[in-house]
């Protein structure tokens, strides 16, 4: 009888743990993007597949790196 108790307890333990660690990834992606974390772009959770918009004068390539007008010097 513990035992049971015991595995159902681990079994709705790991997927609840899943959910919980998914759901808390993506409301942290969420929030670096809404306040614009460059951060973003070195993260390796996510890949960037398209980019719609940028500062004023960046360069945006086909391997989607972004070059700061500011930074980028001939």
């Amino acid at each position: 009888m513990i035992i049971d108790l015991i595995l159902i307890v681990i079994s709705l333990a790991l997927p609840t743990a899943v959910i919980w660690w998914a759901m808390k990834s993506h409301q942290s992606i969420n929030n670096k993007i809404q306040q614009g974390d460059i951060s973003l772009l070195q993260d390796s959770g996510f890949q960037i597949k398209r980019i719609t918009e940028g500062p004023p004068g960046t360069q945006i390539y086909d391997d989607a790196t972004i070059i700061p007008a500011n930074q980028y010097r001939h």
